[in-house]
């Protein structure tokens, strides 16, 4: 965290905040949180044991639900607090609706075409743009899936866009991929960001500093046309965006992952005929496996000194025996179709040394998954090493297969750790829930590398306002956000 953005004390609110991943990069940049609303209890834990208790959290299905709350108790909460006016808004609301995935998913819920249309998150915006009016926050940020760009024909972004711009604030959006951050993963998102008018200064994005190859495959054309948009101002292209003199390389897989312990015991286990459990009090912390090789791995072992930690812990993977040799198999980049090849490979050889030896005949479900080849390929995806990662989606929660570890002495998917790595999480950040809660708060977090590269432009503009004479409000007194890290 900067000392210029400490000394002058911006304070920012995260609205859908979930784990906090938005939240760690705004603090990195350099802003005092004053807390978070998520209406996800156990999210809303592991944001307390990250960040401590905030003046302004509230967590859980009641507190928490952003449809139930009145934006005038936010302001009155800020009056409470001696503060006349908040530096940042960021809102991240739930994106399942809008996404691929998400909309497949639900369509095959309501067993037809159309479902998500009808998913009441689709108009959390809204409630966040409430939020937005009411308390008239100085810079507001506003993150979400692709897919809001192009929902059934409708930009939902524009719409956001314009509802912002009515409010009183110039607006922006554009599409960022979190690899040009140096976050070790291909994740896109939509980012709106609006300056209030009576700054006088536009809005910007943070300048692209990693080189990564990316196909026009990632989105459709529709997403990516800039007719797409009836005001087409509000959008800045791929080709519009600052960047930097010199880009570095993408982070890659074996940069995020190379210095963790080696994972086997799984493989351990299969072979003396026994199994274990997939819970975190059976695995004590363990040490890295090696000293720090690039500037990914240390930054995750001490995130500027604020989450330092010399143990690893939530690494462990999944306990699925009848695939954990068709890991092995796999080659990098390899899906479902190659893995379903591999398996009925492993099948046939266990029926021709049966022929040979006799004894139990061997069963097709102990060696083939039963999911068909059809449709989603990349529901099974061995990583590639020197490359980043593909999306972390939340369906980690209920299926790692889309992201298999790609060294095969290791043969399985990746552990909550590993996922947390890809999302550039430090190591010292821990998980409240089980298994599945953490993998699905991972895949719903945004990335803290590319919250920071946000946290520090909103940053420049605030101080650029200031400087040029656009005084803050005086509060009565500073309020005292420090970073609290609780460990186990």
């Amino acid at each position: 965290m900067s000392e210029q953005g400490r000394s002058a004390g911006y304070r920012c609110l995260d609205l859908f905040s979930g784990a906090g991943g938005l939240t760690l990069g705004l603090e990195a940049a350099g802003f005092e949180s004053l807390g978070a609303i998520e209406i996800d209890e156990v999210a809303g834990r592991t944001y307390v044991r990250n960040f401590g208790d905030r003046s302004m959290s509230r967590f859980g299905p009641e507190a928490g639900d952003i449809r139930e709350i009145e934006p005038s108790l936010l302001r009155e909460t800020l009056t409470a607090l001696d503060i006349n006016e908040l530096d940042l808004l960021a809102a991240g609301p739930p994106c399942q609706g809008f996404s691929r995935v998400g909309r497949g998913k639900l369509d095959s819920l309501a067993s037809r075409a159309g479902a998500f249309l009808r998913d009441e998150r689709n108009g959390l915006f809204r409630d966040a743009v409430l939020v937005v009016g009411e308390l008239r926050p100085r810079v507001f940020v506003f993150e979400n899936v692709p897919g809001m760009l192009h929902l059934r024909g409708r930009n939902v972004v524009e719409a956001v866009c314009e509802a912002v711009a009515d409010l009183g604030y110039d607006v922006r959006a554009a599409l960022l991929n979190s690899a040009w951050y140096g976050v070790p993963q291909t994740r896109e998102r939509v980012f709106v960001l609006g300056v209030r008018d009576d700054l006088g200064i536009e809005p910007r994005f943070p300048r692209r500093r990693f080189h990564v190859a990316l196909s026009r495959g990632h989105l459709s054309n529709a997403e990516l046309d800039p007719g797409n948009w009836k005001n087409p101002d509000f959008f800045v292209t791929w080709d519009q965006l600052p960047t930097a003199r010199t880009l570095r390389k993408a982070t890659t897989v074996r940069m995020a992952l190379g210095d963790l312990p080696r994972f086997t015991e799984h493989l351990r286990a299969a072979s003396n005929g026994h199994r274990y459990r997939a819970r975190r009090e059976i695995f004590e912390p363990v040490s890295y496996r090696k000293p720090p090789d690039n500037w990914f791995a240390s930054l995750m072992r001490t995130w500027g000194r604020d989450y330092a930690t010399e143990k690893v812990t939530d690494h462990f993977c999944r306990w699925t025996p009848r695939d954990f040799e068709t890991f092995r198999r796999m080659k990098p980049g390899d899906r479902y179709p190659q893995a379903i090849q591999h398996a009925k490979a492993r099948y046939r050889e266990a029926v021709a040394r049966w022929k040979e030896t006799g004894g139990r005949r061997p069963r097709k479900a102990d060696f083939i998954p039963p999911y068909s080849i059809e449709g989603f390929p990349d529901k099974w995806r061995k990583l590639i090493p020197d490359f980043p990662a593909w999306t972390v989606t939340a369906h980690l929660g209920k299926d790692t297969y889309s992201h298999i570890h790609h060294d095969s002495r290791q043969a399985r998917a990746i552990t909550i750790r590993e996922a947390a790595r890809l999302q550039s999480l430090p190591d010292a950040f821990c998980f409240e829930g089980n298994m599945g809660d953490a993998f699905r708060q991972i895949g719903n977090a945004v990335p803290p590398l590319l919250a920071r590269a946000i946290g520090e432009v909103a940053l420049e503009i605030l101080e650029e306002a200031d400087a040029a004479g656009q005084q803050r409000a005086p509060d009565c007194e500073e309020v005292q956000c420090r970073h609290t890290v609780v460990h186990r």
